[in-house]
């Protein structure tokens, strides 16, 4: 489940982004580590907010970022079913199978998203950077795994950095003009994502 988490404290608020979420804690990814275990969080989800008090269970190491698990401490109703709305997200966008598509190669994008759609993947197909940013920020949709070529006047380096910093529970994969292999390609990177794991337990 994806959103925001601010950490609130003395020494200021400090901003994460939810990698996974359940109704008794979640795993954040944030640039820093909060100066106390014990922390007042604010969640947000789509467009609903809650409060809850949690405390740092386990602390990771990746990159530039850090990934942070908090134990939910309470849990007040209206807040339980904000999560409650955002699990059944996830388990809608989990039998769905969403891969975002960016390509300015309308022929191939379109052939791209035929087959996508024909191994049971829901093809979404952005025709501008602020939809594309826009797909990926709607915690409803879950989008976990990007199909990318040189597009919107990026290389396909640039667009590669660009997810991994902004969002980094996604997995990017390059497509070719075979399209099959790319095809392959984003289903292996979907086998290994949050909602692959989520499908196969309620399989």
């Amino acid at each position: 489940m994806r959103g925001v988490a601010v950490f609130h404290a003395e020494a200021g608020a400090m901003h994460g982004t939810i990698e996974n979420l359940s109704r008794t804690g979640a795993l954040v990814s944030v640039h820093g580590i909060p100066t106390t275990e014990l922390h007042d969080v604010e969640i947000k989800l789509g467009g609903e907010t809650g409060w809850v008090s949690a405390r740092t269970v386990r602390v990771e190491r990746g990159g530039r970022r850090l990934r942070i698990a908090v134990a939910f401490e309470r849990v007040d109703g209206a807040l339980a079913a904000v999560i409650e709305n955002a699990i059944d997200h996830a388990l809608r966008a989990a039998q769905r199978r969403p891969i975002l598509v960016i390509d300015d190669s309308r022929g191939r994008r379109s052939e791209l998203a035929t087959k996508l759609a024909a191994r049971g993947m829901t093809p979404l197909v952005p025709r501008t950077p602020l939809e594309a940013i826009d797909l990926l920020t709607r915690a409803q949709l879950h989008v976990n795994v990007i199909l990318f070529a040189p597009s919107f006047g990026h290389s396909g380096d640039e667009l590669r950095a660009l997810v991994s910093d902004s969002f980094p529970w996604v997995s990017a994969a390059e497509i070719s003009d075979d399209l099959e292999a790319t095809v392959d390609r984003a289903l292996e990177a979907w086998s290994g994502t949050d909602g692959a794991r989520l499908a196969r337990a309620i399989a």
